[in-house]
């Protein structure tokens, strides 16, 4: 999988910093954006991992579908919890993971959604 441009953003530090240590093993370059406010902010990447819950991570998702419709979008929580799954998958985002992050399970939502980000684009 070629190297990506991950940008992180309002997820609770301990399971960012998993997710960090999964991503740096594959050379991934990850930026902490949890303090951009505009949705220009976030463009720029090839994914966006995002938590918080969803009154956190939904503006950020409808404001990136609207600009950038193909931009994978990864919604990232401490306890893995169906209705949330289903919550944020309905209006609209790539994939949903959460702790513990696993290496592997990482590696699957990367390639699947950069994979589904770059055909949806063409």
């Amino acid at each position: 999988m070629p190297m990506a441009k991950v940008f992180l953003t309002g997820i609770e530090e301990s399971v960012a910093n998993g997710l960090r240590r999964v991503l740096a093993i594959e050379n991934h370059q990850i930026e902490d954006r949890s303090g951009a406010s505009q949705i220009d902010d976030f463009l720029d990447a090839d994914i966006v991992f995002a938590g918080g819950g969803a009154r956190r991570y939904l503006p950020l998702l409808l404001g990136i579908r609207q600009a950038r419709p193909a931009l994978p979008f990864v919604v990232v929580m401490r306890i893995p919890d169906t209705s949330q799954w289903l919550d944020a998958l309905e209006v609209g985002a790539t994939d949903y993971c959460a702790a513990p992050i696993e290496s592997c399970h990482i590696n699957w939502v990367m390639e699947s959604a950069l994979r589904r980000g770059r055909s949806a684009a063409a």
